[in-house]
């Protein structure tokens, strides 16, 4: 028997959406909250869980509409709440979303929820009750990835350069060892900066024991360097890491770099 028979065996249609959500097979879980609702129109568990596919998909307008039909039969309904909260956030309504997450606060706390209204916060630049919030957070479960990050875009609004290179010290601490693990965690804090405080953040990263020969950050730096217009580092950088063994999908593209920045072209 096939997973999938099992899976309908064994699983609701919720269950099996979610499994699809984490899995990006938004269509699937289309499919199966559809039919799961032909049957049951007025199961509002199921209507929460489209709305919530529905602002996964990039259709926020339906997720607004179905996400507020709910809210009128139960205004309480947590999982509504935040879809509404996501999808405001999402069509840059962020002090609309505050109130939705608020209220989904009241009846759920979750480190999630206290994520989210920081991001809120942070988006109508207020950083003082978006590390409120944060604290919060961390109180359910510290050093989350995108905790850290807010942490320090609110230090940097704040221009706390020193609270910033904390988050990415404790950003450090709590990622895997592991070369590429190590970089794919603290890869969304590097993205947010621009190339050049990239570079110096990435490299400082590399003090740390074991992550000083990391590939996947000497490429993030040479990409950074050539997209700041500085060819000659940009060399200097892919040159080095070229000399050790590497995986073949980081050889290739150190290579592809390496040739734009010998012939002066940008990232």
């Amino acid at each position: 028997m096939s997973d999938a028979p099992q899976r309908d065996m064994f699983s609701g249609p919720l269950e099996i959406a979610r499994e699809l959500k984490e899995r990006r097979r938004f269509e699937e879980a289309l499919q199966v909250l559809s039919r799961a609702l032909e049957a049951s129109p007025g199961d509002r568990p199921l209507k929460a869980s489209l709305a919530d596919l529905y602002y996964r998909m990039d259709r926020p307008r339906e997720a607004l509409q179905l996400a507020g039909s709910i809210l009128r039969e139960d205004p309480d309904d947590p999982r509504a709440l935040v879809v509404m909260g996501n999808a405001l956030l999402e069509r840059k309504k962020p002090r609309e979303a505050l109130e939705y997450f608020r209220l989904a606060l009241e009846i759920a706390p979750t480190d999630y929820l206290w994520i989210r209204l920081a991001r809120c916060h942070l988006r109508v630049r207020e950083p003082q009750a978006a590390l409120q919030a944060l604290d919060e957070a961390e109180r359910l479960a510290p050093d989350r990835p995108a905790g850290l990050r807010l942490r320090a875009e609110a230090a940097r609004l704040l221009n706390d350069g020193a609270a910033e290179r904390q988050a990415f010290e404790r950003a450090a601490r709590a990622a895997p060892a592991e070369a590429q693990g190590f970089f794919l965690f603290l890869w969304p804090m590097l993205a947010d900066l621009p190339p050049r405080r990239a570079c110096l953040a990435s490299q400082r990263l590399r003090e740390n024991p074991g992550q000083e020969r990391n590939p996947h950050l000497l490429l993030f730096e040479g990409e950074q360097h050539l997209a700041s217009g500085d060819a000659a580092a940009a060399r200097e950088r892919l040159q080095g890491l070229l000399r050790q063994t590497l995986a073949e999908p980081v050889r290739r593209r150190a290579e592809e770099l390496l040739r734009r920045a010998e012939g002066g072209e940008g990232p």
